[in-house]
């Protein structure tokens, strides 16, 4: 007798750095944050009237962001079936997750016109996916982050703190059944991020290239380098980023190439989401973007030389 499994299992990381302090807040500290309480709530329900009167994201902008959410959602939930297919499976088990997904797919209305790539991907038998698939798609962790935050769903966690992928965010999404009602920020209220993304990619890179860790950097590049982080340390804690109670020379350099990476996927994903929003871009650029993720090299590599024309 065979036993159905539906495996969905994060592929990210999940701690925290721990719980801030309570401060206890004196009576006319508590006049004060009441007044600007009610400023905001006043202020927050005028956004909403404003927004229904004219939004800023249309409604069919909304609900093609939210399904190309969804597709990117079922490749990570895959993602995360077949890294655990790499342990060994009782012969009792029969693994159901690519008919689970491929179900609600359908459901959704989202499996016609899914490009041949994607197809491939998703039709493979379960425990199909190669070991290069598995590493390339894993960054995609953070494109549903950023895409989650974009869609109005929850916050996005700075680039300081360790990421947080969690099994409810991802239910959270399928719950939904009126995107065109979500409170999808526009593309002014993404550039922020995105600026500050792009901040942060460039100065762990300098220190990368200042440890001589980039081989591809010329000389050149590694004594500038060298004197920004010079000029930053004499400013003290102060003058640079604080990962956890370090510093960005503190740590660790194979530590220091996954942080840089996370910033560079940010900065990628906000700087084509201003595109889409702003509509400079069609919101089929974000699938063609995914698939340097998922889809095979030559097809990605395909996708870039297109995009440069």
């Amino acid at each position: 007798m065979f036993v159905g499994v539906y495996i969905y299992v994060l592929h990210g990381f999940a701690s925290e750095y721990g719980l801030g302090q309570l401060g206890l807040v004196s009576i006319p500290g508590a006049v004060v944050m009441l007044i600007m309480f009610v400023a905001m709530a006043r202020q927050n329900a005028e956004q909403r009237n404003l927004e229904r009167e004219s939004p800023s994201v249309s409604p069919q902008l909304k609900r093609d962001l939210f399904h190309e959410t969804c597709l990117l959602v079922t490749l990570l939930e895959r993602l995360g079936s077949e890294t655990v297919l790499e342990k060994e499976i009782p012969p009792e088990i029969e693994v159901i997750t690519r008919r689970v997904l491929l179900d609600r797919l359908d459901a959704l209305g989202l499996r016609e016109g899914l490009e041949p790539w994607l197809l491939d991907l998703l039709l493979a038998p379960d425990g199909h996916w190669t070991a290069e698939q598995k590493l390339r798609a894993a960054p995609a962790w953070e494109y549903f982050s950023v895409l989650r935050w974009t869609l109005g769903l929850g916050e996005l966690r700075g680039l300081t703190l360790e990421p947080k992928y969690s099994i409810a965010d991802v239910r959270a999404l399928f719950a939904i059944k009126q995107p065109e009602k979500l409170a999808v920020l526009p593309s002014w209220d993404l550039r922020p991020a995105r600026n500050i993304a792009n901040h942060f990619f460039f100065r762990c890179w300098a220190e990368l290239v200042a440890r001589r860790a980039v081989g591809s950097a010329a000389e050149t590049d590694v004594e500038r380098a060298l004197e920004v982080r010079a000029e930053i340390q004499q400013a003290g804690y102060t003058g640079d980023y604080l990962i956890g109670a370090r510093t960005i020379p503190e740590i660790e350099t194979p530590l220091l190439f996954l942080v840089t990476r996370r910033a560079y996927n940010r900065w990628q994903v906000l700087g084509l989401l201003v595109d889409i929003m702003s509509g400079d871009a069609p919101v089929g650029r974000l699938r063609q973007f995914l698939a340097h993720s998922f889809a095979p090299r030559e097809v990605a590599e395909s996708i870039s030389a297109e995009e440069t024309q």
